[in-house]
This record gives C-alpha cells, structure tokens and sequence, in this order.
C-alpha cells in the first residue's frame, strides 16, 4: 500500500539520518585523508591539484544509518541485506582502491555479492519478486533460477557501470540522484498500481537518494572529495539491488542508459575488461586554455565523455552539465516508462 501519515517518521528519518552523518562527518573526513596522505591528482585542473579519497567507506557508514533506521521501524530484513550489499561491495572497491584488482577479478567478486542475494531469497521469500512487469505488457512468469542469474550478474554490471562514469567532479555523485530519484517514482507507482508494495520498500531507497544529494555538495566543482571505486561500487551496488527488490528493474535499465552506453563504448574500444589505470591512453585532455577536448590518439578509450567533447571542447563543469542533462533525459524516459507499466 502507499505511505501513509503514519510512515511519515521513518521516511523522514531515512532521509534525514543519511544526510545528516555526510554533512556532519565529511569536513572531520576530509581533514584526516589530508593528514593520512590520501590524495590523488585531480586529472582535469592544471598543476597539481591534490583531492582526498575514497570518500567511499563514509557513504556506506552513512547509508548503513539510513537503513537501520528503516530496519528498526520496519523489521524487515531487507534493509540488513541492503546493508550487506553495500558493504561487501564497498570493500571490493576499497581493496581496488589501495591495492588494485584485475579487469576480471572485480566483476567476480561483485558477482559473488548478488549470489548472497540470491541465497537469501531462499530463505526469506519476500527479498525480491522473480517476476519482471514489461510497460504496456503482462508480467513474466516467476523463474526463480533464470532471475537469479539476472540478479548475480547485475551487480557486477551496474557497479562497473557506476564506476566508470565517475571521471568529473560531480557526475557520479550527480548521477545517481537523478537516477535514484526515477527509482522512487518508480516504486511509488507500482505502490499504487499493485498495493503490495509496503512503504518499507520505498523508505529502503531514500538513503541512497540523501547521500547521494549531501555527497554532490562535496564532490561538485571544485570537487573537495573523490568517493574511489570503494563509492562508486556501493553505489552502483545499491542502486541494481534497489530496482530488484522495488520491482522496477525495467524503469531503472532505462534510466541507467547513459552509464550503460559508457561502460559498452569503454569496453568495445579497449576490447575488453581493462582497468582505468592500465589503459594506454586517455579519452580528454585538457587544454592551456583549461578546456578538455576530446582525445585524437587511436588508442584512447572511447567513453560518453569523449563523444560529447567531439563537438567542441568544454570546461569539465559545462561538461558534467551536459553529461547531468543527459541524465536527466533518461530519468524522465524512465518515469514515463514506470508510467507505462503501473498506469496504463
């Protein structure tokens, strides 16, 4: 059923709370990464720009509140599997962060997080419907094992997905509170069409749109924190697992089109599964006049970035505007898609 004046607590708290721990612990953060020496050049500024990082491990502590807050209120055990995702997730980026994983070993990893999902399906049935709602169509059958291969192989995918559209200050941060937006909607509607959808679920998927808000303000231009694959892979993490458990899997495929697109440019030009730090060229430079403009070597990666830069050379904040509108784009196409499965 749809949230009523009695949720109004814990959806407020699953906002707040989230919210609250990165605007109160991120200067603190930010300050013991300096005296830590964890910084790294921030590519796109001229000389040498130094940025903390990961901010990762502070998002998942912070998205971690969020969900008990829900949990305590609720009881249900999706937010603790939530919690789960987001740290084993969380942790994989972390090693990759500090010690570096390969292009394959990554995705293996991450794959092994959506098995636990699966697995706890098993044993607490109301996790996630097997079932897929196409728009202007009927629902699938339920198939248990052929939507846990889905499940098990989203993570990796989307998490990369996440990971390799976090270039600019602000885009990923940006990105996925446009994203995370369309995915309430989303679940609001099926709320509506189904009325078996319990407020729990949509409370479930406000942490994720706090932090990712209270984070922007951080990592915008000029970004003061970058959130490491330790962030972009609990990100990317959350956002899948949200999608499957609010069963809007199709409205969240469209709105993840343009980190979908990036990751498939990525890969068919690099041929493969290569890590960022091993690629032989990169896809902009910048310029003397502070604009990035497009590669021109052969081996350069071809990302979203890169083609829009084709047309003109832009300074990464009209650049991240231009990747952000984008994004906006596909988010209306994914509430209209919402539309078109739960209202019409």
């Amino acid at each position: 059923m749809l949230p009523g004046a009695g949720d109004v607590i814990p959806l407020a708290l699953a906002l707040v709370i989230p919210a609250a721990a990165v605007f109160l612990l991120m200067p603190r953060y930010i300050g013991f990464l300096y005296r830590k020496g964890k910084t790294t050049n921030d590519a796109h500024k001229g000389g040498d720009v130094r940025v903390p990082t990961p901010a990762g491990p502070l998002l998942i502590f912070a998205i971690a509140l969020g969900e008990l807050a829900v949990w305590a209120f609720y009881g249900s055990v999706v937010p603790l599997v939530l919690i789960v995702v987001v740290l084993c997730a969380g942790l994989i980026g972390l090693y990759d962060d500090l010690r570096g994983l390969g292009g394959v070993v990554k995705p293996a990893l991450l794959a092994l997080v959506g098995l636990f999902v699966v697995l706890v399906e098993q044993y607490y049935p109301n996790v996630y419907d097997p079932t897929l709602y196409f728009p202007l169509f009927t629902r699938t059958g339920t198939h248990f094992i052929i939507f846990g291969l889905i499940v098990i192989a989203s993570i990796p995918v989307a998490s990369n997905a996440f990971n390799m559209l976090d270039a600019f200050n602000g885009e990923l941060a940006g990105f996925t509170a446009i994203v995370t937006g369309a995915l309430v909607i989303g679940i609001l509607m099926r709320s509506f069409d189904l009325g078996d959808t319990s407020a729990a679920t949509v409370a479930i998927a406000l942490p994720l749109l706090a932090v990712s808000l209270a984070f922007y303000y951080y990592n915008r231009y000029p970004s003061r924190i970058f959130d490491g694959d330790s962030g972009s892979l609990a990100l990317g993490a959350m956002f899948v697992i949200l999608s499957i458990v609010g069963g809007v899997e199709i409205a969240a495929l469209v709105a993840l089109i343009p980190a979908v697109l990036n990751s498939y440019y990525i890969l068919s030009s690099v041929r493969g599964l290569v890590e960022r730090k091993k690629m032989a060229a990169r896809p902009t430079s910048l310029g003397k006049d502070g604009k990035l403009y497009a590669s021109t070597e052969a081996r350069a990666p071809t990302t979203l970035a890169r083609m829009i830069l084709l047309t003109g050379a832009l300074d990464e904040r009209s650049l991240v505007r231009r990747i952000l509108t984008l994004t906006a784009y596909a988010a209306f196409l994914s509430v209209v898609t919402s539309i078109m499965t739960w209202l019409l």
